[in-house]
């Protein structure tokens, strides 16, 4: 065996340049598996994190749209502040109701306006979307039959307004309208229009009567079942509830639409992981062509060396001690190359990929890093097997004669 390896290593080593570009196919192959791996899982729990953020027991409930001859045209007001109170009656796997109404506008406090979005909640809202607080607390049920004037700022607003310190006690302005702050959202991330930290939360009853102009009127509606166990029956209780209320007989379309956060963190996550087998197809295949690099180059080396096998043959060396160097050349390019892959892949990983798309989510692992090594090991034996098998049954005597 050490005599192979040595004869092995000193025929890489007689063609340095061709050695190393037969190992490429490898090396890329290798680091395409771990980043592809890296990408996938990464989506995939970015696609988790993004839903658990807003609960996977929450159901979100918005207006339907009109339509006529299929076409749809335009929204419809067609949740009532009543829809949230009949939902906690008649709703059992329902364990709370937020209902909430929205709308932009400006929000002051001593020399700073900001334009942003004002959102009114019920009591339970934090609970429902899973938000914490770094200042102070939310408002009480009392505050919202009472329809108080009481705000609490998301992280982004209270940069904005205030940029640091205690303000809870403190009072911004919205509408004309003075409004006490109870306290300041953690910083939940997110950007463009639905940005949560740049929003102000007020009661829901105080926004549909001092900042909305209207009584009962709905933008939204965060539901929270029980259990996860129970989210399907929770979404079928909901539905029903709102069927009756807004007397939609069986032949009739919604006039709302129900999210089920759980149904969609699920799909999500199975899509990420179909795009996860999808890349790693594609990873395996440069994978394997690297391989038939290797079963190429090692074809036109047993061509080569046709007389070396013959001489070596002529002076007692057997079929196996043949067929034991070419496989080991054959696994040495293969493992060069997985290592230099390894390196190559954990470094793009880690480096390259978040200095060139810095939003693309990664996760890194031991386990596709040990597998596209190993893999890599079974590439060189499997397709340096039938090079390595040709020079061990060459004949002697036809070798030596071989030009």
């Amino acid at each position: 065996m050490l005599v192979g390896l040595t004869s092995a290593l000193r025929g890489l080593a007689s063609n340095k340049l061709r050695s190393f570009l037969t190992m490429l196919g490898v090396i890329f192959g290798v680091a395409a598996v771990i980043v592809a791996v890296a990408l996938g899982q990464g989506s995939r729990d970015a696609a988790i994190k993004r839903f658990e953020k807003f609960g996977t027991t929450s159901l979100t409930v918005i207006p339907g749209r009109q339509s006529k001859s299929g076409i749809s045209f335009g929204s419809v007001n067609t949740l009532r502040y009543e829809d949230s109170v009949a939902i906690k009656r008649g709703a059992p796997s329902v364990k709370a109701v937020s209902p909430e109404r929205s709308g932009f506008l400006q929000v002051k406090f001593s020399n700073k306006n900001i334009n942003t979005q004002v959102y009114g909640t019920g009591e339970d809202f934090p609970m429902i979307r899973n938000f914490e607080f770094v200042q102070g607390t939310y408002f009480k049920a009392e505050d919202v039959r009472n329809k108080r004037m009481q705000c609490v700022l998301g992280w982004q607003a209270y940069k904005d307004l205030f940029g640091s310190g205690n303000v809870v006690g403190q009072s911004v302005y919205i509408k004309g309208s003075t409004f006490k702050i109870m306290g300041v959202f953690k910083e939940r991330g997110g950007g463009g229009f639905i940005n949560e930290d740049d929003r102000v939360y007020v009661p829901v009853t105080t926004a549909l009567r001092r900042l909305f102009g209207s009584d009962n009127v709905l933008s939204t509606m965060s539901v929270q079942g029980r259990s996860e166990a129970v989210m399907q029956k929770a979404q079928a209780e909901v539905e029903d509830v709102l069927k009756k209320r807004h007397k939609l007989g069986s032949g009739k379309a919604n006039d709302f639409i129900i999210f089920n956060n759980a149904t969609a963190a699920q799909n999500s996550s199975d899509q990420a992981a179909d795009f996860e087998q999808l890349i790693n197809c594609l990873a395996a295949v440069a994978l394997i062509v690297g391989g038939i690099g290797i079963m190429n180059i090692m074809l036109v080396s047993v061509t080569e060396r046709t007389r070396e096998i013959g001489v070596r043959k002529a002076i007692g060396a057997k079929r196996w001690n043949i067929l034991v160097q070419f496989l080991l050349e054959a696994l040495f390019l293969s493992l060069t190359g997985g290592f230099i892959g390894v390196i190559f892949g954990v470094l793009f990983t880690l480096v390259g990929l978040p200095a060139l798309k810095p939003q693309w989510e990664t996760t890194l692992t031991t386990t596709p890093i040990l597998v596209s090594f190993f893999f890599s090991a079974v590439v060189g034996v499997f397709f340096g097997y039938y090079p390595a098998l040709k020079a061990s049954r060459l004949d002697p005597i036809e070798a030596l004669r071989y030009e």
